[in-house]
């Protein structure tokens, strides 16, 4: 886990500035829509990127984990109002470089795509990683074999996984262990964690303990989803460094659905506000911290410090 002190800051300083980027929004929707596209992404990236390393704070910080399942809907929404607007950019003529991926599965930002779909899987969110390919897919020009399998079954009619990495190390390991004979995989994965963080030296959270705050812990996500998604026996590593077993444990405590068609979750109703509520009765925003509120059928859905055409309401029931 992080240190106290760590954890704290890195909370603080990301609860201020999801603060600073709902201020920032909370503008009519002329005002915002009169904002340059290259203005408006950056606070939007910001939160992004931020709201996902929440969700890695609070679990290094040993925070409970239904309470990071909670989270993951409000990050993906974050993530899908960036790159919403991240691809307008890109194809306007405010553009100098419309080539640049939100998420280069080339670069050290992989990692961001790797975690967004594991913790999907782990947190029993598999509905929602049918938002993963709009953000990984605009303008990176490879795909990944070991995300591709992973994101497989919860995404029917993609195209087959590529038999290569876009990240060599550590990752291409695990192509093995997806076509392996099940009674081989537990050793397998058992040698991938043991090399894993050797392995990891090229990847930006290597060392990263040394580098003050922006460690937020070592953890092998994909190795933990994979071993739920092909239901591996994890008896032979479970107290290995860097597995997030407890993770493993919840999802199968929770019977987490392992592809598109088992036991999905209920499909929310969601709606962006400035837009008239389709059904009366108590809604909560996709934000940090939650907001609800009451609303009746045809009300504009808006509530303090919401941003019209960005924040996402989903409804809980009447």
């Amino acid at each position: 886990m992080l240190s106290y002190k760590v954890y704290e800051y890195n909370f603080d300083e990301m609860i201020e500035g999801f603060d600073i980027v709902r201020q920032t929004l909370s503008v009519p929707l002329a005002e915002l829509n009169s904002i340059p596209l290259y203005n408006l992404i950056m606070p939007l990236e910001q939160r992004a990127f931020d709201s996902l390393s929440f969700l890695l704070n609070c679990y290094s910080g040993g925070h409970n984990i239904v309470e990071i399942k909670a989270i993951y809907p409000t990050v993906i929404s974050y993530w899908i109002s960036y790159v919403e607007k991240w691809v307008d950019y890109q194809k306007s003529d405010q553009c100098s470089n419309n080539t640049v991926a939100a998420i280069p599965l080339l670069d050290t930002d992989f990692v961001n795509a790797n975690q967004l779909i594991c913790f999907g899987i782990l947190l029993g969110w598999g509905a929602e990683l049918r938002h993963i390919p709009p953000i990984i897919d605009f303008n990176n020009t490879r795909r990944d074999g070991m995300l591709e399998r992973l994101l497989a079954p919860y995404i029917p009619g993609r195209e087959e996984p590529p038999n290569e990495s876009t990240r060599h190390l550590p990752y291409f390991k695990t192509l093995k262990i997806f076509s392996a004979p099940p009674e081989l995989r537990a050793e397998m994965m058992k040698d991938y964690l043991k090399d894993w963080y050797h392995a990891s030296r090229r990847e930006r959270y290597h060392n990263s303990h040394k580098k003050g705050t922006s460690f937020k812990g070592y953890w092998a996500w994909e190795a933990a989803a994979i071993t739920y998604l092909l239901d591996i026996d994890d008896s032979f590593y479970r107290d290995a460094e860097f597995y997030p077993a407890d993770l493993v444990a919840f999802a199968r405590s929770i019977d987490a659905p392992r592809s598109s068609e088992a036991k999905l979750e209920d499909q929310e109703l969601r709606i962006k506000s400035g837009q008239a509520c389709p059904k009366s009765g108590t809604w909560e925003t996709l934000d940090i911290p939650l907001q609800q509120r009451k609303f009746a059928v045809g009300e504009i859905m808006q509530a303090e410090n919401a941003s019209y055409g960005i924040t996402v309401w989903r409804y809980i029931g009447d």
